[in-house]
C-alpha cells in the first residue's frame, strides 16, 4: 500500500501536466507565404531547394490561400503528368526537373510574381 500512493501522485501529475499542455498547444500547421513559395520555386530553378522541402509542399494543400493553393496544383501537375501535361522528368547534377520541367516551374514563378506584385496589403478573412 505504501507503494501505491507515490505511484498515484507521479501519475495524477503526469495526467494534468499532459491535459495543460493539451489544451494551451495547438496543432502543427504547414501555412507558407507567398514569398516562401516563390523562393521555394526559385530554388527548383537553381538548385536550392531540397526534396524534402518540395515533397513537403507538393504534398500538403494549402487552406489558407486559394491562389496559393492553385500554384500549389500546377506544381503538382507538372511533377506528376496530371491535367494533361506529362510529367517532368529528373534533373541531373543537383536540379530535380530536366530542362522542360524547369522552364515550366519558371512559368508558374512568373505567374507567382505577378501574384505577389498586385497582393493587397491588407485582406478581410
Amino acid at each position: 500500500m505504501l507503494e501505491f500512493i507515490p505511484v498515484f501522485i507521479f501519475t495524477l501529475i503526469l495526467l494534468v501536466l499532459l491535459v495543460v499542455f493539451m489544451s494551451f498547444g495547438r496543432l502543427p500547421a504547414y501555412r507558407p507565404s507567398r514569398v516562401q513559395v516563390r523562393e521555394l520555386l526559385a530554388g527548383v530553378l537553381d538548385r536550392s531547394t531540397s526534396v524534402e522541402s518540395w515533397e513537403l509542399f507538393l504534398g500538403l494543400p494549402i487552406h489558407h490561400d486559394a491562389e496559393l493553393e492553385a500554384v500549389r496544383r500546377r506544381c503538382v501537375a507538372i511533377h506528376e503528368g496530371l491535367e494533361g501535361e506529362r510529367a517532368a522528368g529528373t534533373g541531373l547534377d543537383g536540379y530535380l526537373y530536366d530542362r522542360d520541367g524547369r522552364e515550366r516551374i519558371g512559368k508558374v514563378l512568373a505567374e507567382l510574381d505577378e501574384l505577389i506584385r498586385h497582393e493587397p496589403i491588407t485582406r478581410e478573412f
